[in-house]
């Protein structure tokens, strides 16, 4: 059976045991929202653009959702979630068919406080959060640069960090996920209330080891904070500036530093007044009264700056992008809209060894092959460096692969860990991302069937087949 074509999952009985429940079966509309972003990656476009679910559906509270997963137990029918598609390695691409269990109607706010965090169903999109938060006193600790358009809970159940890491580190580090509410994939589902560490359990696991329902995440001080970028002739300059303002205890919560071929995609977003052709970029976010500051160590690094402006009045402006829209995965987004022929890799500049394995990297890679993009963060309590680097590979399937290897190999015995984007597996391409705890043993307790996200989890072997 080729890929993307009808799998022999009973979707009538299905559909006879839920009679009331919203589905889209259309084929292209299924197969539309059955992709992400995938195809920033060329070796998983070719691996995942054919694959498909039978069948949307669209649950319009838990009790729906209980009800679908318990004729999906009973049927032995896969059931693959699904947020707003902005994940980038096929996180949310059912692989064998089945349902996809599009979350985004479940938004429901439960409550947002400045004490005790905002909880929410999770498919409530990251800026209603956000503004439900600011409301409240508040702001989320960390965002995607995709929140306009993600879920609080796609983002935790399928990415890594973003917006606010350099100050509370990942969402892999204690305490950046409060709680989470989970149904098991099982005849009779359970509701379960996972809090604290054991929330490890569904955090960034695609959705494989529970369908997480609710949110329950803290709240950062709100802060009235401005967008920066500036300018540099060399990229050490600029790298060593973003290390600078890491460690500068100004308060930065977004840091990144794009090499000048990295940065190919923002001079049209930003214009070239912000953006100069040509520059290397640093793109910060800082709290307002940080100004003056922040000046002065820019042009000690010998840095140019030419952005400053309040973040929320950026943000709400039409005419205007926000800088966390040009950071993070939207860096590679804008590159790619002017050249097709580029893709990314992920790496990890670690604790004590930043500039050092920057300049490695940057030496060896840098410039046409892997132009150079850094996201600092806190990793593990220290000041850290994410690469997303552009990377462009051979157009041969063969060539690609044997030149992807090679330089995550060297990478690896440089000390520079690698978090490969090119594989949909949480075993083989989370690595430094991935979360601690037995999310293996918890996946036999709550999907004893194996059929939340199959073939995600790749050393899982179901219990209950």
């Amino acid at each position: 059976m080729p890929d993307g074509a009808p799998r022999p999952h009973d979707i009538a009985a299905l559909k006879a045991a839920l009679p009331g429940l919203a589905l889209i079966e259309d084929r292209a509309l299924v197969r539309q929202r059955s992709r992400d972003f995938f195809w920033f990656s060329p070796l998983l476009d070719r691996q995942l653009r054919r694959k498909s679910a039978d069948v949307v559906a669209l649950p319009a509270d838990e009790a729906e959702v209980i009800a679908l997963a318990a004729a999906c137990a009973r049927l032995r029918i896969p059931v693959t979630l699904r947020g707003a598609g902005t994940g980038t390695y096929g996180q949310g691409v059912p692989e064998q068919g089945g349902v996809l269990l599009d979350m985004t109607r479940l938004d429901r706010l439960v409550f947002a406080d400045p004490e005790r965090g905002l909880r929410a169903q999770a498919g409530i999109r990251m800026m209603a959060a956000e503004d439900a938060a600011i409301a409240a006193g508040g702001e989320l600790r960390i965002h995607p640069s995709t929140k306009r358009m993600a879920t609080l809970g796609g983002f935790f159940c399928g990415g890594s960090g973003g917006i606010g890491a350099l100050l509370w580190g990942g969402l892999r580090e204690p305490g950046n996920m409060q709680a989470a509410r989970v149904i098991t994939l099982e005849e009779t589902p359970r509701v379960l209330e996972l809090r604290g560490a054991d929330c490890n359990l569904v955090n960034r696991t695609y959705g494989s080891t529970g369908i997480v329902t609710e949110v329950e995440v803290p709240l950062a001080p709100h802060r009235d904070w401005c967008d920066a970028v500036v300018a540099f002739e060399h990229f050490m300059d600029a790298a060593r500036a973003g290390d600078a303002l890491s460690r500068s205890g100004l308060g930065a919560k977004l840091c990144d530093v794009l090499e000048d071929t990295a940065a190919i995609g923002l001079p049209p977003v930003l214009g070239d007044a912000v953006a100069p052709p040509g520059a290397h970029l640093l793109l910060a976010m800082l709290p307002a009264e940080a100004e003056r500051e922040f000046r002065a160590l820019m042009e000690a690094q010998n840095g140019r700056v030419t952005l400053w402006t309040g973040s929320r009045a950026r943000e709400a402006d039409a005419d205007a992008t926000p800088v966390y829209e040009c950071a993070w995965g939207h860096t590679t987004l804008h590159a790619r809209k002017l050249d097709r022929g580029l893709t990314y890799l992920q790496t990890l500049n670690p604790p004590g060894r930043v500039l050092e394995s920057v300049e490695w990297s940057w030496r060896h890679f840098g410039g046409r092959e892997m132009p150079m993009h850094l996201c600092f963060i806190l990793y593990e309590g220290a000041v850290a460096a994410n690469g997303a680097h552009l990377l462009r590979l051979p157009e041969d399937d063969a060539a690609a692969r044997a030149r992807l290897d090679a330089i995550i190999a060297a990478h690896e015995a440089a000390g520079v860990p690698v978090a490969n984007p090119h594989v949909n597996t949480l075993e083989a391409g989370s690595r430094h991302k991935r979360v601690p705890g037995d999310q293996l043993g918890f996946k036999a307790e709550v999907d004893p069937h194996g059929l939340l996200n199959p073939g995600k989890m790749e050393s899982y072997v179901p219990v209950k087949p």
